[in-house]
């Protein structure tokens, strides 16, 4: 039932001659979305690299300013995704970013740990909305042929994001102690162009013609036609957060005690271990459609589990030497994470839903990967002051083996492979 569902989805924009520039331009609308969620994701890792000093904060506190906007983003990726299912894609995308711009804002002024821990809350919130919705909303627009490639180049935004917010980290960084103000309202700046265009987006035609009225019909028909898809999405989401997000979260304060650097020199560092993830990135735009969302999610996986064991093992056994090393196993886990289940955990599952119900499978899988998120932040934070930053690494390295294993046994075939069984079946009749 499931592959009938996909291949009738597949085929709708043909079927009905949506526009394709203006679904270019609407793509592009929905990756500035993408670019300023990851701005942010990185932005709060830098400020936490100083906050601790300037505000006195225990570890655990420091963790909490870290974990609030996955906290936030888990429920509102499942109640953006439902939402948008129940009453449609476009007001859901422009509401997001009101919320984001006043709540960014408020961020940056924040007099004390409480109330930047609520309001990273409300930021996590509009962002796990933001990506229930967009994704989804892609997988409509797109022509079939092209779409995972499409989908791939629009998730390049957060290569290009996370890298901005590090560079722009490392200059206010060195000014004086208000410098992680600067970042965080850098966010909410940017944001002002991008909600002015937003209202440029147009409804999906798809979602509107199959439409259920109801939110229980959704889990109804979700229940009975996409129990194994969200299972298994939700799984590989969860596993390969659980170490993405907690790298990048970390990755600055990492990099600090590694080196022996200040809090300005290890967000630029930051910055040069991450622009690895753009020719990886690149190389799944190329490679996408040629070999599929497995190979690309099974070597990914693969890469970056292997990377984590032995950047673990070094860290334990190894502590005081083969820096260098050390530094290229970081490099070579986040090319391996960015070349494959960075991009095709979220554009698997926003191709295999029914529109009817593609905002809700798709937020319920985004809630997982960011309830793994925060596990993963919260078990590096718990792990480290006890077994080190090797105990933290490997906690990362297990998941991301989870979702390996996850990958090799369930997801037996993408959406290359069956559009093209479809093809040779209709040769044959």
């Amino acid at each position: 039932m499931g592959d009938e569902i996909m291949s009738e989805e597949l085929n709708y924009q043909a079927e009905n001659g949506i526009n394709n520039r203006d679904s270019r331009t609407q793509m592009i609308i929905l990756g500035s979305g993408i670019f300023i969620a990851t701005f942010d994701l990185a932005a709060i890792s830098i400020a936490m690299l100083v906050l601790k000093g300037i505000w006195h904060l225990s570890p655990i506190t420091v963790t909490l300013i870290g974990a609030a906007a996955l906290i936030g983003a888990i429920f509102g990726g499942f109640l953006g995704g439902l939402l948008a299912d129940k009453f449609g894609r476009k007001g859901i995308l422009f509401l997001d970013f009101v919320g984001y711009f006043f709540a960014s804002s408020l961020s940056a002024i924040s007099p004390n740990a409480y109330w930047l821990i609520f309001f990273r809350l409300i930021v996590g919130f509009v962002i796990g909305a933001d990506f229930a919705v967009s994704f989804p909303l892609m997988a409509e627009i797109r022509p079939r042929k092209t779409r995972g490639r499409d989908m791939a180049m629009v998730m390049m935004t957060a290569n290009f994001g996370m890298v901005l917010a590090y560079g722009i980290g490392g200059f206010f960084l060195g000014i004086n102690n208000n410098g992680w103000r600067y970042v965080l309202v850098s966010g909410a700046v940017l944001s002002i162009p991008i909600l002015i265009i937003r209202s440029r987006i147009k409804e999906s035609e798809s979602w509107k013609e199959k439409r259920h009225h109801t939110i229980g019909n959704i889990f109804r028909y979700l229940r009975q036609n996409h129990t194994g898809d969200v299972i298994f999405s939700s799984v590989a989401w969860f596993s390969y957060q659980v170490g993405d997000q907690g790298l990048s979260i970390f990755l600055p304060i990492l990099l600090s005690s590694l080196l022996f650097i200040g809090p300005s020199d290890a967000s630029y560092s930051s910055l040069i271990i991450k622009s690895v993830t753009i020719p990886a990135a690149i190389i799944t735009v190329l490679l996408i459609e040629r070999i599929g969302r497995r190979s690309l999610q099974l070597w990914g996986f693969l890469g970056r589990t292997l990377s984590l064991f032995f950047l673990a093992f070094m860290l334990i056994m190894l502590p005081d030497t083969f820096l260098y090393a050390k530094v290229l196993f970081l490099f070579t886990a986040f090319f391996f994470g960015a070349m494959g289940p960075d991009k095709t955990i979220v554009i698997a599952p926003s191709e295999k839903f029914d529109s009817s119900v593609r905002g809700t499978g798709e937020g319920i899988s985004e809630a997982s990967g960011r309830f793994g998120g925060l596990i993963g932040i919260l078990g590096y934070g718990l792990l480290t002051p006890f077994l080190g930053d090797g105990g933290g690494i490997m906690f990362f390295a297990i998941f991301a083996m989870i979702g390996l294993i996850a990958t090799l046994v369930f997801m037996t075939k993408d959406r290359n492979e069956y559009r093209n069984s479809k093809k040779s079946d209709r040769r044959t009749l």
